[in-house]
């Protein structure tokens, strides 16, 4: 195609020569112009910025030791790779930063800043004196970035410019979570996934962050790779979890962020691991402990489970993702006998069709995340 064209504006070129010097510059101009427009099309080095709607996720490239960040829009067939050694604990900010941690060979570990292209990477946080850099989120306003260090603490980084500790006690092997508008960040604090565990909530938008509240859990955390992590829901007023209770019967918690409202949930026989809620709070998609995905709703005690994607007995699908207009999910699909952070396969299932079929969007992955604006 850029051949073609070259030999056509080779012979505009020969015109070109022919015509009076007064159009002269007028003509090379345009010729410029649509030579680059034209042969664009035979450039597969040029990245074009993410789109909402595309898939962010970490995966184990093939014949390599170091994980990679890549991109994947649903209407193209083959993920793009952009960050060599990186590992994504959150989707891209609105505006169009990524953070991630990238390891290296001698155990040390950088948080590092990029464009949502994995182009102009900076390190975040170099000067601090860190054992360990155990995973780093950003918020969606891309105005703060929460990192857990020492396995125990949690700091929040303002602007690249402020540092606030926001706890030593924080709980070793989870998550911490921004909620949707970026204000205000939970997380659990206690010794670790097996001891009892606080919930807390700072508002992260004031200088210093504010405490908004704080709560004692009576039950135990439910691992996921020893992940267990609180997701938001939609609207940014309620948290939700999950917590095992001495019975062995596990209950999902859908609490307003500053305590004063709950609605508890048993989950009967299936369990619950991981749950994401839909926009209007009505039913959560989770991962029972049979592995399967469930649609679970909160409002008909009649008809409350909707099979979304099987565990055919050997896999368990966990990291659900739903889109914003509610009709499909991506997540990861472990196999119970290789239970690898990066042996992973990232689906991605309609949430809409009456017999949902996966689709494989790639393998050897850990998670993955919509980018949304």
């Amino acid at each position: 195609m850029c051949y073609l064209y070259l030999e056509k504006c080779k012979n505009e070129k020969s015109i070109m020569r022919m015509e009076e010097n007064v159009h002269s510059n007028y003509v090379w101009l345009l010729l410029a112009f649509f030579l680059l427009v034209g042969c664009d099309p035979c450039r597969y080095d040029v990245y074009y910025p993410g789109q909402p709607g595309d898939v962010y996720f970490t995966a184990l490239p093939v014949n390599s030791n170091e994980p990679s960040i890549f991109q994947i829009n649903l209407d193209s067939k083959n993920p793009q790779e952009l960050v060599k050694n990186g590992i994504l604990y959150s989707p891209p900010s609105r505006n169009g930063r990524m953070v991630f941690i990238r390891n290296y060979p001698m155990g040390s570990q950088d948080v590092v800043l990029s464009n949502i292209d994995g182009g102009e990477q900076r390190i975040v946080a170099g000067s601090y004196v860190w054992q360990s850099r155990d995973c780093a989120i950003i918020s969606s306003n891309g105005n703060n970035i929460a990192i857990v260090a020492n396995g125990n603490e949690l700091w929040l980084v303002r602007n690249e410019t402020k540092f606030y500790k926001l706890s030593n006690l924080f709980c070793k092997g989870t998550f911490p979570s921004f909620s949707p508008d970026g204000t205000k960040i939970a997380f659990f604090e206690g010794k670790d996934i097996y001891s009892q565990v606080s919930l807390a909530v700072y508002y992260v938008d004031s200088d210093p962050p504010i405490e908004l509240s704080r709560r004692l859990l009576e039950g135990q955390l439910i691992e996921v790779f020893r992940e267990p992590t609180i997701v938001w829901s939609q609207d940014g007023q309620y948290l939700i979890y999950s917590l095992e209770m001495e019975n062995y019967s596990d209950f999902l918690h859908i609490l307003s962020y500053e305590g004063s409202s709950e609605r508890v949930y048993e989950i009967g026989i299936t369990g619950c691991v991981y749950a994401i809620p839909n926009k209007d709070l009505t039913k959560v998609y989770l991962t029972g402990r049979d592995g399967i995905l469930w649609s679970f709703s909160l409002v008909d005690s009649v008809n409350r489970y909707k099979e979304i994607s099987k565990s055919f007995g050997a896999s368990f699908n966990v990291f659900q993702s739903i889109t914003s207009d509610e009709k499909n999910i991506i997540y990861t699909r472990y196999y119970r006998d290789d239970l690898s952070i990066y042996h992973g396969t990232l689906e991605l299932v309609s949430i809409t069709d009456n017999t949902p079929q996966p689709k494989i969007l790639g393998s050897n992955v850990y998670r993955a995340f919509w980018y949304r604006r």
